[in-house]
């Protein structure tokens, strides 16, 4: 097969490759510089399919720069996207998304440092701390795929953690409500205080203490 035209996309860095004269395949920029796809290259059958599969990965890490843009994500949010992706595809009738390609995909977002679940933990952490107990940033970190190892080392070394106490946070975010709950019988807000802290994740000896804290101090 002889390669026979080669034209921009709309988007910026890709490109048609025509095999023959017939519409093949997309490519991005490194695609077509790393394999010299140029008119008039002879390309042997057995390495389109190569190339069809690099063609894809490529087409595939488009969609990933734009997720990425949004926010950070873990290998597993990844996986789940692709696989979702590919199970959308099935029932439009078109080809799936095959393992190989999925894994050569997350592997070059590794690659490109923009997968690193240790960092995504890191900052996930820096950011819910504030308004977040341990507990429930732990839980959140494990259903995003983060192995049980990383996040508790995380949690123990965080920065913010080390620099402000988990019962300052709990009685930053208590003292709003207790403003609003002021004038109801103690009972019944120190049930309502420790039903809060409990569901925003921090354990029921943070919460007493709190409680005990600002009713004090009330």
């Amino acid at each position: 097969m002889k390669i026979t035209q080669v034209e921009p996309q709309k988007s910026k860095g890709r490109f048609n490759i025509f095999l023959d004269g017939q519409f093949a395949f997309g490519a991005d920029e490194d695609l077509v510089v790393d394999n010299r796809l140029v008119i008039g290259k002879e390309i042997a059958q057995e390495d389109l399919g190569k190339i069809l599969q690099e063609a894809e990965v490529g087409k595939l890490m488009e969609r990933m720069y734009r997720l990425f843009n949004i926010r950070q994500r873990s290998e597993k949010e990844i996986l789940d996207y692709l696989k979702n992706l590919s199970f959308k595809r099935k029932l439009k009738g078109q080809e799936e998304i095959s393992l190989i390609i999925c894994t050569t995909t997350v592997g070059q977002l590794k690659k490109k440092g923009l997968i690193n679940d240790k960092e995504f933990a890191r900052s996930w952490i820096e950011s819910r701390s504030k308004k977040r107990g341990k507990k429930l940033i732990k839980m959140e970190l494990l259903q995003k795929g983060i192995s049980r190892d990383i996040v508790e080392d995380i949690l123990n070394d965080s920065n913010h953690f080390n620099k402000v106490s988990e019962e300052q946070v709990a009685e930053n975010l208590l003292q709003k409500k207790v403003k609003v709950w002021k004038n109801l019988p103690e009972m019944e807000m120190k049930k309502k205080s420790t039903d809060f802290l409990l569901r925003r994740g921090f354990e029921y000896p943070v919460a007493k203490l709190t409680i005990e804290k600002l009713l004090k101090k009330e």
